[in-house]
């Protein structure tokens, strides 16, 4: 296999991670959204509850468009337009829209992506 289908191979995953999070709190599901973090990350159990009382709170749609996606098949870098659409469920509540540049480090991890950095986080707050 050459190295240009290595790396296409490789955006590949990472666009998948992150579509896998996106659905993941679409469903409800704040441990599959947590699935793609590194166990070591700086700041993880507080991105776990905020996602936990985020899930609670609202009904959350999300999209996340790749800005930027470079480095190697151990190392990634990458920039994302991460765009939340959140209704409350609260009766007769508004619809909140959020819209963030998130900027994240991946490591490959027993061959998975891992973020092991995410910034900012405040995205996710509840």
């Amino acid at each position: 296999m050459s190295p240009g289908f290595a790396l296409a191979d490789t955006h590949a995953e990472v666009v998948d991670l992150f579509a896998s999070m996106t659905a993941a709190l679409s469903e409800e599901n704040p441990a599959g959204f947590m699935k793609a973090f590194d166990r070591g990350m700086a700041g993880l159990d507080e991105l776990s509850r905020n996602i936990k009382g985020l899930v609670l709170t609202y009904e959350a749609g999300s999209s996340v468009e790749v800005l930027k996606d470079e480095g190697d098949r151990e190392k990634r870098i990458v920039d994302l337009d991460w765009f939340l659409e959140l209704r409350s469920r609260q009766p007769g509540a508004p619809t909140t829209r959020r819209r963030e540049v998130i900027h994240c480090e991946l490591a490959l991890r027993d061959k998975r992506w891992r973020i092991v950095s995410m910034t900012p986080v405040s995205l996710f707050q509840p």
